[in-house]
């Protein structure tokens, strides 16, 4: 068991039910202007799959494929994707997971700083 050096006082809180809530509703709302920020041909795309963004450590996109050719579609489209994902959060993170498991899991950063801010 890690004991923390801080005082009760200065320790952050135990999350609640509400903020579960309130994760979930950011949650939601980041990826519904994820989506309409979309263009016609990526919502396409988008909805041949199965997608969520969560925020973890970093907001994430995941997007799960249901094939091999939706896979490389959205792997060679994924320029466009996250353009609109840094529109709406960043830094990110997008993740595309094949669903033959044949090809690669692939994931990408978006929006990191390079460091000449």
């Amino acid at each position: 068991m890690k004991i923390s050096m801080l005082q009760p006082d200065d320790l952050a809180p135990t999350p609640t039910s509400l903020d579960q809530i309130l994760q979930s509703q950011l949650e939601e709302a980041v990826g519904y202007y994820f989506y309409t920020g979309c263009d016609r041909i990526t919502q396409t795309l988008l909805a041949q799959c199965q997608w969520s963004i969560v925020s973890l450590d970093i907001p994430t996109l995941t997007i799960a494929c249901p094939d091999a050719k939706t896979y490389w579609n959205l792997v060679s489209n994924i320029k466009c994707i996250s353009d609109y994902l840094s529109r709406v959060t960043r830094p990110s993170r997008i993740e595309v997971i094949p669903g033959d498991r044949k090809n690669f899991y692939f994931k990408v950063e978006v929006g990191a700083s390079m460091g000449n801010d």
